[in-house]
């Protein structure tokens, strides 16, 4: 899988995604500055730890600032 599938996922279609194709995930949390997030949860980095397992950091939205 290539980690670009992944980013700006939704978490829960991020996991969906690599459970689908047979790779374990970790899921770790950020706080976008001044912890303005409440939006939803998204895949902003994707490590590959070892075969099939992945660490996702995923954080919440902030309303207003879209890519």
């Amino acid at each position: 899988m290539h980690k670009n599938e992944l980013l700006v996922k939704e978490l829960d279609a991020a996991l969906d995604l690599c459970r689908s194709r047979g790779w374990k995930a970790e899921v770790e949390y950020t706080s976008p500055p001044r912890d303005a997030a409440q939006g939803k949860q998204r895949v902003i980095r994707c490590r590959r730890l070892a075969d099939n397992k992945l660490v996702l950091t995923v954080a919440r939205e902030v309303p207003g600032k879209e890519v």
